[in-house]
């Protein structure tokens, strides 16, 4: 089934890459926080059915922890941490969750070689180079947020290797990450008087293709080819983002952002060749 876990893990980071473009347009118009409450609810109120038959299991508590540790904690550290010292420090530092996920990927038993290491390091590598310019900032505050974030994303999908071990479905891995995430955070924004939902079709589609399809393949990934090799090839989603922005006119790809692609290019090969050893 490596086939179907390597189809599964490039098609999550092509959706996450792709959606990102439709969120971006309502943060401006409502912020991160809104944003990221309306696309779990969505999914929250719409995949319910995915529970129907799930029976027993031990591991729901571990797709809870990864939905708060990684949907609610880790991404409001993650635009925290670009609001204290903008995008092009924050996402390579946060990317290295692709590093540290491998360590816990060890400690849950999978074989992790040099390769899967060194292609962890070109991803990192990757993402910085593809980041833009843009506004530097020096902030400890905003860097340990960036470090936090890191650490609590390899967290959260490590806890959905648990899940996955534990006989939890993928679906309903993806259906209970956003809920345990959407609960908490609704309470937060209701308590500050900041409730609102983005209402919009073509929204809620898109963060149920999001949240739902995208973790949905995610968790069926790291169930079929494990945590180490699933982290890295999800993580090619920056690459996707800046190619479909070439390719539709929105932004042009520098030296710079050329040299990126070529590294995740390269740690994409190495671990699909990896995988299927």
């Amino acid at each position: 089934m490596e086939g179907a876990g390597l189809a599964a893990a490039l098609t999550a980071a092509t959706i996450w890459a792709l959606v990102i473009f439709l969120y971006k347009r309502h943060m401006e118009s409502v912020g991160a926080a809104t944003v990221n409450f309306s696309r779990l609810l969505y999914v929250s109120l719409f995949m319910w059915p995915v529970l129907l038959g799930v029976g027993d299991t031990k591991g729901v508590w571990a797709a809870a922890l990864s939905g708060v540790v990684t949907l609610l904690l880790g991404d409001s550290l993650y635009f925290y941490a670009i609001h204290k010292v903008g995008g092009s420090v924050a996402a390579p530092v946060v990317y290295t969750y692709v590093i540290i996920a491998q360590y816990f990927a060890l400690l849950l038993g999978e074989k992790v070689t040099p390769l899967l290491f060194l292609s962890s390091a070109l991803v990192v590598l990757g993402v910085a180079l593809l980041a833009r310019g843009g506004e530097v900032r020096i902030s400890p505050v905003g860097l340990a947020a960036a470090f936090g974030a890191a650490l609590l994303w390899s967290l959260g999908m490590t806890a959905v290797k648990l899940a996955s071990l534990q006989g939890v479905p993928p679906a309903a891995i993806a259906y209970i990450r956003a809920l345990s995430a959407c609960v908490p955070l609704g309470v937060y924004l209701a308590a500050r008087g900041r409730l609102r939902v983005v209402k919009s079709p073509a929204f809620a589609a898109a963060s149920i293709l999001d949240l739902g399809v995208g973790s949905t393949l995610f968790a069926f990934s790291v169930e079929k080819i494990g945590l180490a090799v699933t982290t890295i090839l999800v993580s090619m989603s920056p690459l996707v983002t800046q190619l479909y922005a070439k390719a539709s006119g929105i932004e042009q790809i520098t030296p710079r952002q050329a040299l990126g692609a070529v590294a995740i290019f390269i740690a994409i090969a190495i671990t699909m060749g990896v995988a299927v050893r």
